[in-house]
């Protein structure tokens, strides 16, 4: 839980229409990027499992995430 400006923001995402590959591909997120700073987490369901997501950067045409994992 973040108390201050410099906390990652958590974010979650229902992705049940999407296939865990799409989720974790760079670029999927390009349409929130305003809203996204590196360091964030994103938690989202997919088709096949709910994976949690670490934003590792931003570009103007490119938000590329890492660190997913599998929550059980």
């Amino acid at each position: 839980m973040g108390g201050g400006n410099s906390a990652p923001k958590i974010f979650s995402y229902n992705g049940t229409a999407d296939t865990k590959a799409a989720v974790i591909a760079n670029s999927f997120f390009d349409g929130v990027a305003d809203y996204l700073t590196v360091g964030d987490i994103i938690f989202s369901t997919t088709t096949t499992v709910p994976v949690a997501l670490y934003v590792v950067s931003i570009s103007a045409a490119n938000v590329v995430v890492t660190g997913y994992v599998a929550i059980a």
